[in-house]
């Protein structure tokens, strides 16, 4: 790419590219503008500051600088790439297909058809992301994050059984072989115990709602917590969890063996995973064994399929007797989530069908649960209530080809744009949340159920109709519910579903009575109940601590 520069300019790029490798975007970026400016007809240059300002999440002002340059360069294909990323990451999936399709157009790339899968994901276009996730896998055998991200894209549309989808998961590629559980360094069984949480959540992400209840609410007599942070751009969420009373390590952009080392460093007694196969997941890192005790929690629906870890938290809906996994499956009673209701949420208000005259129906889940499967039996609900309507807020809605599609997916049942109407990505948080003011009942999706969208629509006074499936995935719609006395809207099975949902629409007086007492119901659940959590999660640790320090030898 270099090779006909002049001198100075191949030493600016050279040093452009160092400061990016740094992760000081916005430097990079300023000398990455000065070279475009200097050499324009330098198509690296673009694709770099495209790049550079996407991993400083200014989507915008990557697809501008890409679509320029694909205007100047039409045969550049590696520009149709970081387009792509660009589309993907404001919410226009369709176009994200299109331009990693150009720049597969110059030959097959184990990466580049990994995020195709994934703006097909986006789309709800399961069938098709399965079938490029399983070419990248081809191509690249040995590729952890591409095994993980076709193991988590597998759970909006399995098609194969809970056994088979374990299988799948033990195939992981190992990077290196699992390392011998580390000697406790005070096998002390009732001392305090220092407990390490990692993510990558640690932000505006939903999984936050679920973090910083545990968090805060760890006694800290018999715990000392630690959060391993794989944030490469902290937010104000990220702030209010460097201020809880815990030791905080920022590890993004670390390796594996300098995470392993602060691990060490810090005596950390419990690691405890909270992403599993999802994006920036530490997985490789977990294989080598830092902590005497690893378990995992959260982020990923199902088990890891992996030897490194002692336990999994779950609870007795989500995985009941029999549920399979590679980790002992530790069910927390009350639950094994607790959430943190947004502080800006407004009142629910009164219930939409007082002044709109007819049920509104509902779903704010992401795009990719939001399978032909699922429309169709949203649809058995629409022709059960025949005056009501469905509002369908998700990311990539703004963009005109992906909400053509599924107004064609709703068409195949007979509905069209008089009774569902498609809203796109809301930013402001508080906007989104008073967005479930306009429902009456919200809509679960399947097998891959709602998490924090669930307890969003629970705590707006929205009651919520799931169907409970065969997989941790598809039970937690149940499990949440039970926590708040409504275990009555869970469905066994499509038809079940429209009929309960229909049921809950001509329960006039049911909806409003939910409309005002749900919240105050879910504040006093075990649901909203941190120290519960807690307190389930501290015993837990404490006796897989004293299985490890108590053993004849090391496990």
């Amino acid at each position: 790419m270099t090779t006909n520069l002049p001198p100075e300019i191949a030493a600016a790029f050279a040093a452009a590219n160092a400061i990016a490798l740094s992760g000081d975007w916005r430097t990079a970026a300023e000398r990455y503008r000065a070279l475009i400016a200097a050499a324009p007809d330098f198509p690296g240059a673009y694709v770099n500051l495209a790049s550079v300002l996407l991993a400083g999440r200014d989507a915008e002002g990557a697809m501008l600088t890409a679509a320029n340059a694909a205007t100047r360069f039409p045969g550049f294909l590696p520009i149709y790439a970081v387009a792509g990323e660009a589309a993907l990451q404001l919410g226009q999936p369709f176009a994200a297909s299109n331009g990693f399709a150009a720049a597969l157009s110059g030959g097959e790339d184990a990466q580049l058809r990994a995020k195709l899968a994934l703006a097909l994901q986006a789309q709800g276009r399961a069938a098709e992301a399965a079938a490029s996730f399983a070419l990248a896998r081809c191509m690249a055998p040995g590729d952890a994050a591409i095994a993980s991200a076709a193991l988590f894209s597998g759970h909006y549309d399995p098609q194969g059984s809970p056994a088979e989808a374990l299988a799948d998961a033990a195939n992981w590629p190992r990077p290196a072989a699992r390392a011998a559980r580390p000697s406790p360094r005070d096998r002390d069984p009732e001392r305090r115990l220092r407990v390490a949480y990692v993510s990558p959540d640690f932000a505006n992400h939903s999984c936050a709602y679920f973090l910083a209840p545990l968090l805060a609410s760890h006694d800290r007599r018999a715990v000392e917590i630690f959060a391993y942070s794989d944030i490469a751009t902290p937010d104000g969420v990220t702030a209010a969890f460097k201020a809880l009373d815990l030791q905080w390590r920022d590890m993004a952009g670390k390796s594996d063996d300098a995470f392993v080392a602060q691990t060490r460093d810090d005596g950390i007694d419990i690691l405890v995973d909270c992403a599993g196969h999802t994006t920036g997941n530490r997985l490789t890192a977990f294989l080598r064994r830092p902590a005497p005790v690893q378990a995992t929690w959260l982020g990923y629906p199902a088990s890891t399929g992996l030897d490194c870890f002692d336990a999994r938290f779950v609870d007795a809906i989500t995985d009941s007797d029999g549920a399979l996994a590679s980790e002992e499956l530790v069910r927390v009673a009350g639950g094994f989530l607790a959430y943190l209701p947004p502080p800006f949420a407004p009142e629910p208000g009164p219930s939409p069908f007082e002044t709109a005259g007819h049920v509104t129906f509902g779903s704010f889940n992401n795009l990719p649960k939001i399978t032909p499967r699922v429309v169709a039996m949203w649809a058995q609900v629409l022709r059960a209530v025949p005056d009501s309507r469905l509002i369908v807020k998700a990311k990539g809605l703004d963009e005109p080809a992906t909400r053509e599609r599924y107004a064609a997916m709703f068409g195949v049942h007979g509905l069209d744009g008089s009774r569902v109407e498609f809203v796109g990505f809301v930013g402001d948080i508080a906007a989104h949340i008073a967005r479930y003011r306009a429902i009456d009942v919200a809509l679960d999706t399947f097998p891959y159920n709602g998490t924090t969208t669930t307890c969003e629509a629970l705590w707006m006074g929205v009651p919520v109709v799931t169907l409970a499936g065969d997989r941790h995935a598809a039970r937690v719609g149940a499990s949440l519910l039970d926590r708040v006395g409504l275990g009555d809207l869970v469905a066994a099975d499509p038809a079940d579903f429209a009929r309960i949902a229909a049921g809950l629409a001509a329960d006039r007086k049911r909806l409003a009575a939910l409309r005002a007492g749900l919240r105050a119901r879910m504040a006093a659940s075990p649901l909203c109940d941190g120290r519960r959590l807690a307190r389930e999660f501290e015993a837990a640790y404490r006796r897989l601590w004293q299985r490890v320090v108590s053993a004849d030898g090391m496990l």
